[in-house]
């Protein structure tokens, strides 16, 4: 049940950036993976609008809304499916082992 990373700017996102896209995936309460966080934090940076449902439902296809509200939110990413240090270790194992959950992190 585990996929493998193949977009090179996903990964380099997520090498960037490993505390933010974990803060990301604990904001989407497990729902996203870390190449979805990645992706959505690129879709952020480039000015895009993002279709995952997360985001498509929340934030009305405003990534950068996400973004902020996990910045703003990130000393709240604490407890069950929103735990930081989880999604900080599904990031470090995407990095490192470049394979990820294929449906949402759920810790």
């Amino acid at each position: 049940m585990y996929g493998k990373i193949r977009d090179l700017s996903v990964r380099k996102t997520l090498e960037r950036y490993p505390c933010l896209t974990a803060h990301i995936i604990a904001e989407s309460l497990g729902y996203a993976t870390p190449s979805l966080a990645a992706r959505i934090l690129i879709d952020a940076r480039e000015g895009r609008e993002n279709y995952c449902e997360w985001i498509y439902s929340c934030y009305d296809r405003n990534p950068l809304r996400a973004v902020r509200d996990s910045i703003k939110r990130r000393h709240y990413h604490k407890g069950f499916m929103a735990d930081y240090r989880r999604a900080k270790a599904l990031v470090k194992q995407a990095i490192e082992e470049g394979i990820e959950p294929l449906f949402g992190s759920w810790f």
